[in-house]
């Protein structure tokens, strides 16, 4: 494992923190986007010789009735990181779990998205800026 954690280390240097240029204009918060969050991590997988496979497993899929009584689907994924040292060989594995909801067939898309998004963000510790346990009211 001495081999990967070293460019592992090397890894979360170069992500250590990810700028949030997404907005959501309904509940008015920004957020990071899983666009700018893979940009930064592949670029960076790419530089240090670090493979990746990601494995998406749909744990739960159901039926949700919104407040306006509309029927929506609510899928949570996990989605499990396999990383691979391209000169050793040695590997490790990391996951996040993540749940999307949509009207139509959407919602495993979009618990993919952030599943992956957020197993990342995890795995490398990267800092979005914010803390989300703050109490600003």
């Amino acid at each position: 494992m001495k081999a990967i954690a070293k460019k592992l280390v090397l890894v979360m240097a170069d992500c250590a923190y990810i700028q949030k240029s997404g907005t959501n204009d309904f509940h008015r918060y920004k957020y990071a986007t899983a666009a700018d969050v893979l940009e930064k991590v592949n670029s960076s997988l790419v530089k240090h010789g670090v493979a990746v496979t990601a494995q998406a497993e749909l744990i739960d899929l159901r039926e949700v009735t919104t407040a306006k009584g509309n029927v929506e689907r609510l899928a949570t994924v996990r989605t499990t990181l396999t990383l691979v040292d391209s000169d050793s060989g040695e590997s490790m594995v990391s996951s996040g779990i993540g749940s999307g909801q949509d009207p139509g067939d959407k919602a495993s898309m979009k618990a993919c998205t952030a599943s992956l998004k957020y197993a990342w963000m995890m795995t490398l510790a990267m800092a979005t800026g914010d803390d989300p346990e703050a109490d600003t009211g």
